[in-house]
């Protein structure tokens, strides 16, 4: 997660999740930062549906 305006390698915290609901959840609560998402090998076609639609709802990700 970073600031909106400063580059991805300045991340001011990184986090590991078990679930995906937990990082929906995290998005949701920080709607204000810019999260690098990197999703899991294999991720469900819903798990990357999830983070489009956030996106589309205007939460700032960026996928590696």
């Amino acid at each position: 997660m970073h600031y909106p305006g400063d580059a991805e390698d300045s991340l001011i915290t990184t986090n590991r999740f078990d679930k995906f609901s937990e990082v929906e959840r995290k998005i949701k609560q920080n709607r204000e930062m810019v999260f690098v998402v990197k999703p899991p090998a294999g991720p469900l076609a819903g798990e990357l549906q999830v983070l489009d639609d956030l996106k589309t709802s205007g939460s700032k990700i960026e996928q590696r």
